[in-house]
Formats: C-alpha cells, structure tokens, sequence
C-alpha cells in the first residue's frame, strides 16, 4: 500500500481526439516571448480537459531498489482519476479510483480493498488532490493570479502557497508550459523537485512526456514516461470494487 500511495502522490494521473504515438514525437522549439499572462498558462493546462493516458512507463528508485511499472491514467476534469498499475508482465497489481472527495484502491494481489476520504492523502501525505495535475506541468494556483510575467532567456517564475506548501514554478514562456516545480512543506521543511521535458504538441495542448520526480536528498525517484495519450474520453469514469475483497480503512 505505501508504494501504491507514493504513485497517487507522484503519478498523480476518445471523440474527436488528438493522439501522442511514441513513432512521431518531436520537440516542440518553441516562440521566444518577451512576457506571459499567468492566465493564458492556465487555460493550456492539461486538467482543463478529460485525457486517457494509455501507456506510461514508470520506474521507482529508492532504498538500493528499482521497479518498473506500467500505468494506464485516465482523468475526468470533475477532478476524477482512474489508474492502474500493472507489472512488466501486463498483470494488473492495482487499481486506484480518486476523486476531490473519495479514495478506492482495489489491491488486486492481496485481494483487498483499500477506502477513505481523500483528506487522507492531505493528513497523511500532505498533498490536497486538486495539486495533482501539477505534475502534469499545470500551473495550479491558490489564487486567481492575472498578472504578467516579464521573461528573461524565454524563462520566467512564479510562487504560490497551497494547503500549506509552498510551491515554485519555473515557467518555459515560449511553450507556456511548466518546465519544473519545486514543492515544499512550510512546517516540515521537506521538498520534492519535479522537472518536464520532451513537450509534444496537439492541436490545443503541449504536454509534456517525460516527467522526473526527486525528493530533495535524491534518495528517492520516479521517472515517468508518457508513450501513448488521448484527449478525451470514450466515457464516464467508473470504479467496480473488487468481489469478496477485505475492505481496509484508510485512517
């Protein structure tokens, strides 16, 4: 269960749809900007539409130990999230359904399911759902920030506190796209570092396939690539809890 939490925390994650294939990714270059509006960069955040990402190749490194994992992320912009983890081999480990309000974990191996309000990853992990979509490269934001930012070198930054974090972006001005995020805990003084790169256009979005998460010692990591997405969504997302599974309570 501790591994599968550390993926909600870091992973946070089809009509008429535009799809990213492995076979034709290329850099974008990018327009080099003089300023941004904090505004324009959010109406380009991924979360503001439903997205399937078929496949992404995970692999977590921690504690002298390295796992691969694949994982399937569909997301609803209700704020839902559907993900599920499979082995190298395809076999399904687990299935985790997230929603602003609700946790559903079905733990396919131990055959139990895992259930609790989402305040639990905000006590207990310390990070509210609705930061999730920031390590998709979202400028999320406590506040409705309408400024514009001056660039220097096609970069620029901004600061916000949410929940209790203080939250630093370094914004790429020419993708206004989030190319890294430095997120750190006001009262424990703890920080982890997430970095974007391999940013890939559609015809609205640029989204970027190759996500790097490392706690501020390095000790731990996770690196997260993005091989197959789809905007939109065939349908609802839906959660079927597993049959005659122990149901544990997430406290």
């Amino acid at each position: 269960m501790q591994k599968i939490a550390v993926l909600i925390l870091f992973v946070p994650f089809i009509a008429g749809c535009a799809t990213l294939r492995k076979s034709n990714m290329q850099n974008t270059s990018g327009i080099v900007r003089d300023r941004v509006n904090c505004q324009d960069i959010k109406r380009l955040n991924l979360s503001n539409t439903d997205f399937n990402i078929i496949k992404a190749d995970i692999v977590v490194t921690g504690n002298d130990e390295k796992e691969k994992i694949l994982a399937n992320i569909k997301y609803q912009k209700d704020g839902t999230f559907l993900i599920s983890m499979r082995n190298k081999s395809g076999i399904e480990g687990a299935r985790v359904f997230l929603t602003k309000d609700t946790i559903l974990v079905n733990d396919r191996i131990n055959r139990e399911l895992y259930y609790g309000s989402a305040v639990y990853l905000e006590t207990k992990y310390g990070i509210a759902t609705e930061m999730l979509p920031i390590i998709l490269g979202d400028l999320v934001t406590d506040t409705n920030k309408k400024e514009t930012l001056n660039c220097n070198k096609n970069t620029t930054f901004v600061s916000d506190i949410i929940s209790g974090k203080e939250i630093s972006y370094t914004i790429d001005c020419g993708k206004r796209k989030i190319s890294n995020v430095s997120v750190k805990d006001r009262f424990s003084g703890k920080k982890i570092n997430i970095e974007l790169s391999n940013f890939v256009e559609t015809e609205e979005y640029t989204i970027a396939t190759r996500i790097t998460i490392t706690t501020e010692n390095q000790q731990e990591k996770i690196d997260v690539s993005i091989e197959k997405l789809d905007i939109g969504l065939e349908r609802e997302i839906t959660f079927i809890p597993g049959k005659n599974y122990e149901k544990i309570l997430l406290r």
